[in-house]
């Protein structure tokens, strides 16, 4: 039940953080890019509760050390 609360508690910050920013910007010239981007983060920010209760974020953190560890064994050939 926490969790859920928690949750419903950064969607709401990240609310009024978006509404911030938005106002904040001097024209509407980059206003569809900001929101393209602030949605992302929204999606992220939904997906954290999902990803740790499957555990993913272990699975994914060690996918990627094992990337990045590939990728520089392959640059110091």
């Amino acid at each position: 039940m926490q969790e859920i609360l928690d949750m419903v508690r950064y969607v709401a910050v990240f609310y009024l953080l978006e509404q911030t920013v938005l106002n904040l910007l001097p024209g509407k010239t980059y206003e569809k890019y900001v929101r393209f981007y602030l949605g992302l983060l929204l999606v992220l920010l939904l997906l954290q509760p999902v990803l740790k209760i499957f555990r993913l974020t272990e699975t994914l953190d060690a996918d990627a050390l094992v990337y990045e560890t590939v990728q520089e064994a392959e640059e110091f050939r």
